[in-house]
């Protein structure tokens, strides 16, 4: 569904949550846990999912760090727990008979990254991967099956590039990753040791049944031969740690503790596998515990609920920052972080949650995204987001955008945001902990009482403030939303926030009984106020614009207005005001699961980057969205917009921002007949509605990926109906394109041929483009066969209706190119023993339809059906408006990490809005608690100053006991 008018939007989100996102495992989970209790982790994880729905792939952590990993079967790559971290290329590659296994399956738990791959030969692997809790030690079981008359060599390249970065090494935004040299050294028959050239780092393997190892200068392979018709399981430990001289290694037993601690885990590996999982377990189980041990607090339980959509989305939210906790970063480990040793310098907290991983932002704090997870993180563990606020205060908030926790530096540069979520980080705990008191404390640094300090920040936009104007002004777009230079100076949403933390803080001067003080904020507001409202735009119905210095004002289409803006300065808002705007968010930015942050309508429009552009949002705007919908008094659009976001977390955790993606077209799963290897002919009838700009954007059949090399074929056209047909032959792609054109009207035949001598493009039986080509096609093992788009970027749709899509694995001759051209039946070709696929689309309606060869009902994604040629019966359809959107973790390579803290706002949202929970200077009380909020359901557990309560929702409200 493309489009969702404001008139179905509440059915349909409603029936999307229900029925898409309360899965069988996790209800059953939610069923199973014992009364007052979550459910366990392993009903917490992501569906299994085709490696054509991953853009960012899943990684791992264990509170010490994370890794991710590769497109390979057991790759892994971004391995960072600080300070040892390696140089973000792949390692651990495992092959089958010297070729790579790509990844057909991967599914995310906490604890785990499982992984599934079908070699062209049939071979299967199945591998999950594991971070020992809170060690520096990775865990690889391999499980593999050969089912062939052969016997096959398994491999993989151990050959990780791991060095240990100290202070004052720059942990920030990024990591300091290393390059340089790597040595290694066969220690025994089962052991393999690397050492980094410029740093102490050293990095053990062990393996069991013991390999045949091979070596190189950067690492070595590790080879095992499996029978025919025979499995085998393989377990490998990677150990990291450093020398015993505390040098870069000079002799090979300055390793020898590090080795030793890996064949250790490896003489126990079943235990040290399972320890993995059970310790994340209690972990996880101890942050709804109270007096658990660990955390100095804990959080309520979402029970007796119906709506595992929402249960689902508050328990995937808290479980996203609880990924980010760090163990490894106190005072314990000073003197292996490099800090200085000097009485009063920096020596860490006990824990800090990070804002990021395994890319970027391992050891930071955001102040912005942190603040969007501070209600449950004040909850589980108030003392040491005290700590944190408390040491933030000591920084200069005004120096950059973050705090390194390994170093205890302000990193970055400032951001627009910085005053309003400090200011909600330390509000929050104040309310949500029930610690006045902290408002009286005194900062050492500044001499100057938590309170004074937030007076200070309510009131900094005054020093932004240009003479003769009177809002503060932001300036250029690198201290807002980056990627949009329209969005700078007077913007409505930073401006709206100061008006409302002056109130905030006005309110808590009358509490502390200065009256004069609080009646000096409040009247500063109100003066405030009226001008910020000045910025809503009437003409441009829902949205809000940004004044310029000489100014002029430009209306932009961001949801980012809508969610602090509109949020904040709510009860001053207009019913017509409230209106316009929730118009303005249903009709231009929702899109399937997700939304937008910024309208195709705008004028900036479009914007890639997927955290502030029209791709996708960060991962924060949509709760907030819906707690605006909530905060204008509309609870039935509320809930139902949770259960839509609800949708997301079947990719995982809450990433760094989530991509929109439309899902269109016929995918049939990957076979070894598919992966012809001397010729192939491949074909289609199409009647093209439009074409792409570009010649490779509009996918008619594929099997094609290059995420990990050049694999596989695909048959595509663009640029005003050009014909272009890619396959890999000895792993690199070879390209051949027509002159002719196929028109956007009408009927055609296109088909593609290889012989192993040359590539020729057919168009309506007549050769259109020659290559002379040799090698042999390199199988895209795992990728299925795509008839409408294509397996690795689903943004090349074809757009039109397409019939009888065939593969053959010999190459089709002119006369028989020709003879199907001319057929006047779908019968021409359809029995040759060649033909490995056929899609003749019969059946005319319903979302399946039968691939002939194998007799196979396969799923037709984001289509509908047409008519095709007479005497061809029915075809499918496809368009931009038929596609479906869904989201998916954005990629790295754009820049995004796989997990980030801001994901927590979603369970602050149910908590403080769905909940109603809204603590107010050691008083516990509920927001609107009359209005029903649509759900039956309890959060029991909620603890203020010692004090645990129960809200209970249900028909008639919310009620506190």
């Amino acid at each position: 569904m493309s489009q969702v008018n404001r008139r179905t939007f509440l059915t349909w989100s409603a029936v999307v949550g229900a029925a898409a996102f309360s899965t069988p495992l996790f209800g059953a989970g939610l069923a199973a846990a014992a009364p007052g209790r979550p459910p366990k982790l392993d009903s917490l994880t992501s569906d299994w999912l085709l490696a054509r729905e991953v853009k960012h792939l899943p990684a791992v952590s264990n509170f010490w760090g994370a890794v991710g990993s590769s497109p390979n079967v057991l790759g892994i790559r971004n391995f960072t727990l600080a300070p040892y971290l390696d140089s973000g290329s792949d390692s651990c590659v495992l092959s089958v008979d010297g070729v790579p296994v790509t990844t057909s399956e991967s599914r995310w738990s906490a604890y785990e990254i499982a992984r599934k791959a079908t070699t062209a030969s049939g071979v299967e692997i199945q591998t999950k991967t594991r971070l020992a809790f809170e060690r520096n030690e990775l865990l690889l079981h391999i499980a593999v099956s050969n089912p062939t008359a052969a016997p096959i060599t398994v491999s993989v390249n151990a050959n990780a590039r791991i060095a240990k970065a100290t202070i004052p090494a720059d942990w920030s935004w990024g990591a300091p990753r290393p390059g340089g040299n790597r040595t290694s050294a066969k220690v025994s028959g089962s052991n393999l040791l690397i050492s980094d050239s410029r740093s102490s780092a050293v990095t053990a393997f062990a393996f069991t049944p013991a390999p045949t190892l091979t070596m190189a200068s950067a690492g070595g392979r590790a080879e095992w031969s499996v029978a025919a018709g025979q499995s085998a399981t393989i377990d490998i430990v990677m150990e990291v740690g450093e020398t015993s001289t505390g040098a870069p290694l000079a002799d090979i037993n300055d390793g020898n503790g590090v080795v030793d601690a890996c064949n250790a885990t490896l003489g126990a590996f079943g235990a040290a596998f399972s320890t993995a999982r059970k310790s994340w377990e209690k972990r996880w189980q101890d942050a709804f515990t109270p007096e658990n041990g660990h955390f100095s607090g804990s959080l309520p339980v979402l029970t007796d609920t119906k709506d595992t959509d929402i249960a689902r989305l508050y328990y995937m939210s808290v479980l996203s920052v609880l990924a980010l906790e760090r163990t490894n970063l106190s005072s314990e480990f000073s003197t292996l972080l490099g800090r200085p040793t000097t009485p009063g310098t920096f020596q860490g907290l006990d824990r800090v949650y990070v804002t990021g991983a395994p890319e970027w932002a391992n050891t930071v704090s955001y102040f912005w995204d942190t603040s969007y997870s501070s209600i449950i993180l004040t909850l589980l563990d108030p003392r040491m987001i005290k700590a944190k606020a408390a040491y933030w205060l000591a920084k200069d908030i005004y120096a950059g955008y973050a705090i390194d926790w390994m170093s205890g530096r302000t990193v970055g540069p400032w951001y627009s945001a910085n005053d309003l979520t400090v200011f909600t980080t330390i509000l929050n705990y104040v309310n949500y902990s029930g610690d006045v008191s902290f408002l009286d404390t005194t900062i050492s640094s500044s001499g100057k009482t938590v309170l004074e300090h937030l007076k200070s920040i309510a009131t900094n936009w005054q020093r932004l403030l240009r003479q003769g104007q009177s809002l503060a002004d932001y300036g250029e777009n690198h201290n807002l939303l980056e990627v949009l230079p329209k969005y700078v100076h007077q913007v409505p949403s930073f401006n709206a926030a100061n008006v409302w933390m002056m109130q905030q803080t006005a309110g808590l001067f009358d509490r502390a009984g200065d009256k004069a003080t609080a009646e000096d904020l409040t009247d500063r507001a109100e003066a405030l106020r009226s001008e910020v409202l000045k910025l809503y735009d009437k003409a441009n119905k829902g949205v809000w614009n940004c004044r310029y210095p000489d100014g002029t004002t430009v209306a932009v289409r961001h949801v980012l207005d809508f969610a602090i803006a509109g949020n904040l300065l709510a009860p001053s808002l207009t019913d017509e005001q409230k209106t316009d705007m929730k118009h303005f968010v249903t009709d231009e930015l929702l899109a399937g699961d997700w939304l937008r942050a910024l309208s195709f309508a705008d004028s900036q429009a479009p914007v890639a980057r997927t955290d502030h552009g029209t791709s996708g949002a960060f991962d924060a705007w949509p709760s907030l969205t819906a707690q605006t919908f909530a905060r204008f008094g509309d609870y039935p659009a509320f809930l139902s917009l949770l259960k839509r976001f609800a949708g997301v977390t079947r990719n995982g955790p809450f990433g760094q921002s989530l991509e929109i993606v439309q899902s269109a077209g016929v995918y049939v799963t990957g076979r070894p007949a598919l992966n012809p290897a001397g010729a192939v002919t491949v074909s289609a009838w199409i009647n093209p509605s439009s074409w792409p700009k570009n010649h490779w954007q509009g996918t008619i059949i594929a099997k094609d990926s290059w995420e990990s090399g050049h694999v596989g074929y695909v048959l595509r056209g663009g640029a005003g109906g050009k014909i272009s047909f890619v396959l890999a032959l000895n792993g690199s792609f070879i390209d051949v394109i027509t002159t002719a054109t196929v028109p956007t009207s009408g009927w055609h035949h296109v088909a593609s041929v290889y012989d192993g001598e040359k590539v020729q493009i057919f168009i309506d039986g007549t050769v259109q483009a020659t290559r002379a080509a040799t090698g042999k096609i390199t199988p895209s093992t795992g990728t299925p066969v795509i008839v409408g788009n294509c397996p690795s970027d689903s943004n090349r749709r074809f757009s039109g209706s397409i019939d009888e899509a065939r593969v053959y694995t010999r190459a089709l001759s002119a006369t028989e190119i020709n003879a199907q051209y001319q057929a006047t039946t779908p019968a021409t070709g359809a029995t040759d023993s060649s033909l490995v696929l056929h899609l003749p689309f019969n059946e005319g309606d319903g979302t399946k339809t039968t691939e002939s060869v194998t007799a196979q009902a396969v799923t037709i994604e984001g289509a509908t059906w047409g008519s095709s040629r007479t005497g061809f019966g029915s075809a499918l359809a496809l368009s931009d408006a038929t596609a479906d959107y869904h989201a998916v973790i954005a990629p790295a390579s754009e820049s995004q990490v796989f997990v980030n803290c801001a994901g927590g706002n979603y369970a602050d949202v149910i908590i403080s809005d769905l909940f109603g929970y809204n603590p107010e200077g050691a008083t516990a009380k509920l927001r609107n608690a009359s209005e029903p909020r649509g759900i039956t359901a309890t959060l029991e557990g909620v603890v203020l100053n010692g004090k645990s309560q129960t809200i209970t929702s249900g028909p008639d409200g919310l009620s506190l006991a």
